[in-house]
């Protein structure tokens, strides 16, 4: 009985600790809450040499790398970019218009990994697959994202 008071209690204190908002000290104001700016998956496709991972980045500058094969990283990673680093990869996407690509990019090509792209910015958000054939500034902009994963300063996340 003690073992499910204890769930009990645990899962109440998970759910309403989700719904938990910081109050900024003194003012009595709600910090907006932090939304996904950006984010790239990509999967294995057929061929079990090539990585799969996502990396998801979020307006408080977070980044959240979670690595499931063949990368030299295993698992979820945190990092913070600065405030330049944050600009400037906002500023490329911003540049390359990514609300003007198509969707979808894809071929009858096989065993090649999907990637997908993710972008919000302004009250606009898009999601794009690449599969085959993407337009060279698309590719540049997935090149963007990836390199962070060479980057220093990812955490291990412990949770």
């Amino acid at each position: 009985m003690k073992q499910i008071g204890a769930v009990l209690l645990f899962t109440i204190l998970a759910f309403s600790s989700c719904h938990v908002t910081k109050e900024t000290a003194g003012t009595g104001i709600d910090e907006p809450k932090s939304s996904l700016t950006m984010a790239y998956y990509q999967t294995p496709g057929n061929n079990a040499l090539d990585p799969e991972y996502s990396i998801e980045l979020f307006s408080n500058k977070q980044m959240v790398l979670e690595a499931k094969k063949n990368l030299d990283k295993s698992g979820k990673y945190m990092r913070t970019l600065s405030a330049q680093e944050y600009k400037h990869l906002l500023k490329t996407f911003v540049d390359a218009d990514f609300f003007k690509f198509e969707p979808e990019y894809t071929d009858t090509v096989s065993n090649l990994p999907t990637r997908y792209l993710y972008f919000a910015y302004q009250g606009h958000e898009k999601k794009i697959k690449d599969y085959f054939g993407a337009p060279e500034t698309l590719t540049q902009l997935e090149y963007s994202i990836q390199s962070f994963l060479d980057r220093v300063g990812w955490e291990k996340m412990t949770w």
